[in-house]
């Protein structure tokens, strides 16, 4: 059997985020921004936990778990968490 330790990414105020792969799992604070950014890559995101405000793009919507969304490369996305929140992030670039 082998076990390891979860390496930790990030972890600030706001949260933690893991590296499990190809993927990251995240935990937010409520009232915690996050994203408010573009990159050049695509994004597939899993909301497995709680409430968001999300912008994509120029359209906002208030969405509850379990949910799954993808940003495009370039486009402007950014969450804010109106509960506790825990996301999953794809990174099936890196």
């Amino acid at each position: 059997m082998k076990i390891e330790d979860i390496k930790i990414i990030k972890s600030d105020d706001r949260g933690i985020i893991y590296n499990c792969g190809k993927s990251s799992f995240i935990s937010r604070k409520k009232g915690s921004v996050s994203a408010d950014h573009t990159h050049e890559e695509r994004e597939v995101v899993f909301l497995v936990k709680g409430e968001v405000e999300l912008t994509i793009g120029k359209e906002t919507q208030i969405v509850k778990a379990p949910i799954k969304f993808e940003t495009a490369p370039d486009v402007y996305h950014k969450l804010i968490a109106l509960t506790d929140i825990e996301l999953v992030i794809d990174r099936e670039n890196e």
